[in-house]
C-alpha cells in the first residue's frame, strides 16, 4: 500500500470538502509514491511527535490539529513549527491533518463526543456546523452534570460558567475552539454548552444570557481524534499507532 492510498481510505469516511473555508487540513508534507510503512496517529504534531515517528519506523503521521494554519514567511529550522517540518522531510515522513473535516463529518469527532457522553436524540446544527445538541438521558443538576463531564472525559481540572439553576437536560457540544458559537446558541432551547477555550468576555455573555457553559479544553474534548482515526484506519492491515507525545500545554496549581 502506498501513503495516498491510505489517505484516499480516511478522505472516503472525513472528505477535504468537509472543511472551514480557514482550515488547512490534508497534506502537510507529502512523499506521495512512498510504501506505506506505518501510521502514527497524533492530536499534535510535536518535534517529539516526528521523532516518535522515526522510532516506530512510521513514515505517515495523521494528525488532528495542522501544523500550520497560515503560509510560513521565513524558515528557521531551529524553532518550532519549522524544526517538525525539517525532520519529518529530512527523515521522508509524510504529515497529514484531519482537522476541520473530521469535527464535521457524520461519524466524525463531535459525533464520538455526543455517543460518549451517551446523548439521546442528538443532530448536528445545520446552521451551526460542527455544534451538536441532544439530551441526557435522565435530568440531573448542573453540579453532577459538571461531575459526570469531568469524569467521562477524564480532565484532571475544568471551569465553567453558571447561569442558572435550572435541572440540565438539554445539551450542545463543540469540541476545540468553539466557544465563540455561544453568541448564536442563545437563540436555541439549551441547558447547557460544553466546548473549550472559553474566553473573559465569552464567559460574561453566558451568564448575562442564562446559558450555563463548561469549558472541557481544547485537548480533552479533541484529544479522542485518535481513536476516531484509529477506527477508521485499522481495517487497512498496516501498523498503526497511537502517540505517546500528546499532552496539554499547561500545568496547574
Amino acid at each position: 500500500m502506498f501513503i495516498f492510498e491510505a489517505v484516499e481510505a480516511l478522505e472516503s469516511y472525513f472528505p477535504l470538502s468537509l472543511q472551514e473555508s480557514w482550515d488547512n487540513s490534508g497534506f502537510q508534507i507529502l512523499f506521495n509514491e512512498h510504501p506505506l510503512k506505518g501510521i502514527l496517529l497524533a492530536l499534535d504534531i510535536r518535534f517529539e511527535t516526528v521523532i516518535e515517528a522515526i522510532e516506530n519506523d512510521c513514515n505517515l503521521i495523521i494528525s488532528h490539529h495542522p501544523l500550520f494554519l497560515q503560509a510560513l514567511k521565513n524558515f528557521d529550522y531551529k524553532f518550532y513549527p519549522e524544526n517538525v517540518l525539517y525532520m519529518a522531510t529530512k527523515n521522508e515522513i509524510s504529515i497529514y491533518a484531519a482537522h476541520t473535516s473530521l469535527d464535521v463529518a457524520p461519524s466524525g469527532l463531535n459525533y464520538y463526543l455526543c455517543q460518549k457522553l451517551s446523548l439521546k436524540n442528538f443532530h448536528m446544527v445545520d446552521q451551526l456546523k460542527p455544534v451538536f445538541i441532544g439530551e441526557i438521558e435522565t435530568e440531573q443538576s448542573f453540579n453532577d452534570f459538571i461531575l459526570y463531564v469531568k469524569k467521562t472525559f477524564n480532565i484532571p481540572i475544568l471551569k465553567y460558567v453558571l447561569a442558572h439553576n435550572r435541572q440540565i437536560k438539554k445539551v450542545a457540544i463543540c469540541s476545540g475552539s468553539c466557544a465563540d458559537y455561544i453568541y448564536k446558541l442563545k437563540n436555541f432551547d439549551i441547558d447547557v454548552f460544553i466546548t473549550g477555550d472559553l474566553k473573559h468576555h465569552s464567559a460574561i455573555f453566558a451568564q448575562e444570557n442564562s446559558i450555563n457553559v463548561i469549558d472541557a479544553t481544547h485537548f480533552y474534548t479533541e484529544i479522542d481524534s485518535r481513536d476516531i482515526l484509529f477506527e477508521h484506519l485499522w481495517k487497512l492491515g498496516v501498523k498503526l499507532i497511537k502517540s505517546n507525545n500528546d499532552y496539554i500545554p499547561w500545568l496547574y496549581i
